[in-house]
């Protein structure tokens, strides 16, 4: 019997074995991506740097506080045991990626007794949940805590389970809380909903050990960076919460249509091949719901419901639905119905990964950006003598992933002042205040256009301006090429050339 037939056997190892493949394939091999890659290590850093777990820093004075901690320190936790590396980085990511594709095989058990397995196979396969456990974000985080929520839900209603499982849940919902605020709570919603719809008493779901267990995981972090930050309360219900729901501050495909240039696409194409095996031996829709099994309405009220309020939010991203691939998974697996794992699925299923694969493999080694962090590193480290202290992106995107490889201080200037907010401020001061101070190793990037102004206020503020060099863009785009520049007495001086 070849090794193909013995996975065919064995579809639980089938799925370990793909799982691990595509959660740990090509995982260090690329450079940090601007902006989320670079941001979420750089505060990671800033934690490790500062000692401070509990104050989110962008840099030693700048607060960013746009995401709750779970996903930092597990990067943190990371970087200490690996190392400052892209493999320590991005880790965290795919051990939730395989994390949650355990918790859906457990779910299977009760949803798809017959093959528990198959939600697993799908979840690991589909190419936005393997393709996402390469890429720093919060959302595999997010997707691992609510599926455990719904796991630990799930255990406490069906059968004659402990319900001791209820106050798990309620621990698992606080961590899916302070993985990502609010959208971590939509479980809750679900929950709550099939507890009503099913005729069941909600005062069985008040646990005071499991309430106490979600006010210490979910609040307790909330309750202190609140105190020890006025103002910080109102930014979270005003810019973190209102504005993403209601308004366009966020700027992130507000309009009526965004959920069908983010969502749909994200749900169809990234749940390849299985929701086209799925039509085809059964058109997946919604069946009546009196028809339905107390099962049955449980996933579609787990899937349908986050949908809508995701739909209904005005700040979208196609990773925002990556936790619906939970249940999605198992819709998908009951729809397959007979599904037969023999030699030649095991075979299709080792090509689809092989794909998934050389996906991840072209964009570590083959694409070319000029948001690689890694790549701009090595560019600025040609032109300048030594390792900066402290870079300045002035009237620029910052690239805070430059913080990993040349340990340095990430700041953003504007020429005018600007609304200063507690957190995710737009700049961190003027120029004309940095020029005032004084630093050992300052280094001042720009793009070309800004490159007078920056010198007629450095003379004004008796300042001697050095051309350290020009940073190319890696497509030869004139209008995104910059110019680097430090101070006199701030940095030793090289005689300026190009890249």
């Amino acid at each position: 019997m070849s090794w193909i037939d013995a996975l065919a056997r064995r579809p639980s190892l089938l799925v370990l074995v793909l799982a691990m493949t595509l959660g740990l394939a090509f995982l260090g091999s690329r450079g940090l991506w601007e902006p989320d890659e670079g941001r979420y290590t750089n505060v990671s850093l800033q934690m490790i740097k500062s000692g401070d777990y509990i104050s989110l820093h962008r840099n030693s004075e700048a607060l960013h506080f746009t995401k709750p901690p779970v996903t930092y320190w597990a990067m943190a936790a990371s970087i200490q045991l690996l190392g400052r590396n892209e493999w320590a980085v991005r880790l965290p990511i795919a051990l939730s990626y395989m994390m949650t594709v355990l918790l859906v095989f457990q779910l299977g058990k009760r949803f798809v007794p017959e093959r528990p397995w198959l939600p697993a196979l799908i979840y690991a396969t589909c190419p936005v949940t393997a393709l996402a456990a390469g890429i720093v974000n919060t959302d595999s985080v997010l997707a691992m805590t609510t599926t455990l929520t719904m796991l630990c839900y799930v255990q406490a209603s069906f059968g004659a389970a402990s319900p001791r499982w209820l106050d798990a849940m309620w621990a698992a919902l606080g961590l899916a809380f302070l993985t990502k605020g609010p959208p971590g709570l939509l479980p809750l919603l679900v929950i709550v909903l099939h507890e009503w719809m099913t005729g069941k008493s909600l005062h069985r779901l008040l646990r005071p050990i499991g309430l106490l267990a979600f006010a210490l995981v979910g609040l307790a972090w909330y309750v202190e960076v609140c105190r020890r930050h006025p103002g910080l309360l109102d930014y979270f219900l005003g810019h973190e919460v209102y504005n993403r729901i209601a308004t366009e501050t966020h700027n992130r495909f507000p309009e009526w249509y965004g959920p069908l240039l983010t969502y749909l696409p994200t749900l169809t194409l990234g749940a390849l091949p299985w929701l086209v095996l799925a039509m085809k031996k059964n058109p997946l829709r919604m069946p009546h719901w009196t028809r339905m099994t107390t099962e049955a309405r449980l996933l579609w009220l787990w899937f349908v419901l986050p949908l809508l309020i995701f739909c209904l939010s005005r700040s979208r991203l196609p990773l925002y639905v990556l936790p619906l691939f939970a249940p999605l998974s198992l819709l998908l697996a009951r729809a397959l119905g007979d599904f037969r794992l023999d030699r030649r699925a095991v075979i299709m299923l080792f090509a689809w990964a092989s794909l998934l694969i050389a996906v991840k493999g072209y964009a570590a080694l083959g694409y070319t950006s000029d948001k690689d962090s890694r790549a701009y590193a090595a560019k600025l480290m040609r032109l300048l003598p030594e390792k900066p202290g402290v870079l300045l992106f002035v009237d620029d995107m910052s690239r805070s992933g430059l913080n990993l490889y040349l340990d340095a201080e990430i700041k953003r200037l504007s020429f005018e002042p600007r609304p200063y907010m507690i957190s995710d401020s737009n700049y961190d001061e003027t120029v004309m205040v940095e020029l005032r101070g004084s630093a050992r190793g300052r280094v001042f990037v720009m793009k070309r256009g800004a490159e007078q102004r920056f010198l007629a206020e450095t003379l004004a503020a008796g300042k001697t301006p050095v051309l350290l060099g020009e940073l190319q863009d890696a497509h030869h785009r004139p209008e995104r090429e910059r110019v680097v520049y430090s101070l006199v007495g701030d940095f030793p001086i090289k005689t300026a050339g190009s890249d």
